[in-house]
């Protein structure tokens, strides 16, 4: 009998997917954004599936500053996340607010 053997997936997300299934899967990452408060950049970048040399506008030695730094100007941040396709968002919340609803300043 033939051993099934299955390609290895370096793609933690849709590997995770296919074995746990669409719907739960959905399930997990709804819960995951109510939980993660901070993620590192890194993180989100091989989230995304990107390597540092994969982020454009920058080269990778700035990719792996901007990455190690614990605090960095917000056009900094901004200029990375457009690197990846992406853009900053920054909730104001209300220290009192246990619903985290506030104001979206867009960048």
């Amino acid at each position: 009998m033939k051993k099934k053997t299955t390609k290895y997936n370096p793609d933690f997300f849709d590997h995770a997917k296919k074995v746990i299934g669409k719907k739960r899967y959905n399930k997990v990452m709804q819960e995951s954004k109510i939980l993660a408060h901070e993620i590192r950049l890194k993180m989100v970048r091989e989230a995304i599936g990107k390597n540092q040399t994969e982020v454009k506008g920058l080269t990778q030695p700035e990719v792996s500053k901007i990455e190690a730094r614990k605090d960095m100007k917000i056009s900094t941040l901004a200029k990375y996340a457009k690197g990846l396709g992406m853009r900053v968002q920054i909730n104001l919340i209300y220290e009192d607010d246990e619903e985290n609803e506030g104001i979206a300043i867009y960048g």
